[in-house]
């Protein structure tokens, strides 16, 4: 079977999801340069506003989804996300507001109009899809950093993805967006 090539987000892409140049996203799409989440001594919380745990994964709804720097329409845009279903982590909430943390750690605001709960992640090095979680299995397709794939579950060191039609096993290591997560503080 001849090994398909999954044509998802190229660097350059992410440099547009993240309003950078392109070299600037080579720069900072090396493995593992996504960063960490948040101090691993804080607890989950349940939302006030929307009863659920914060911090939370969810993705983005929309292709083009505008960040701002506070919760309203009144304050200025700080980023401007190019790429539906890029994963990102609710970090604090308000009542039709969210702060998010996206996979290079910038946060800012996005009204909860423009999330969905589609678990998604993001690859951090380029790598391959496999038809078993087994390195030794048949590759179904190959990604590069920043490819945005729809998440199942995950077991153990591997996690069953989705990428434009390609169903199989992504290396758990090889994913932003499947670590359990802990609260950053003054999450309110």
């Amino acid at each position: 079977m001849s090994e398909k090539r999954i044509r998802l987000v190229t660097l350059l892409a992410v440099a547009q999801i993240f309003g950078a140049t392109a070299a600037y996203a080579q720069d900072q799409l090396a493995p593992g340069s996504f960063k960490a989440y948040a101090p691993e001594s804080m607890e989950p919380r349940v939302s006030d506003f929307s009863g659920k745990p914060v911090p939370r994964y969810a993705s983005l709804r929309h292709d083009t989804v505008n960040g701002r720097s506070g919760p309203s329409l009144d304050y200025p845009i700080r980023w401007t996300y190019e790429r539906a279903g890029l994963p990102v982590v609710i970090v604090r909430e308000s009542q039709d507001w969210r702060k998010i943390r996206d996979p290079m750690g910038d946060e800012v605001w996005v009204n909860k109009s423009q999330l969905a709960a589609e678990r998604t992640a993001i690859t951090n090095e380029t790598g391959a899809i496999f038809r078993e979680a087994n390195p030794r299995s048949a590759r179904l397709a190959r990604f590069e950093a920043g490819a945005v794939v729809s998440l199942g579950n995950c077991d153990g060191a591997w996690c069953q993805v989705v990428a434009e039609g390609h169903e199989g096993w992504v290396r758990k290591a090889q994913l932003w967006g499947v670590d359990p997560l802990i609260a950053a503080p003054g999450n309110r």
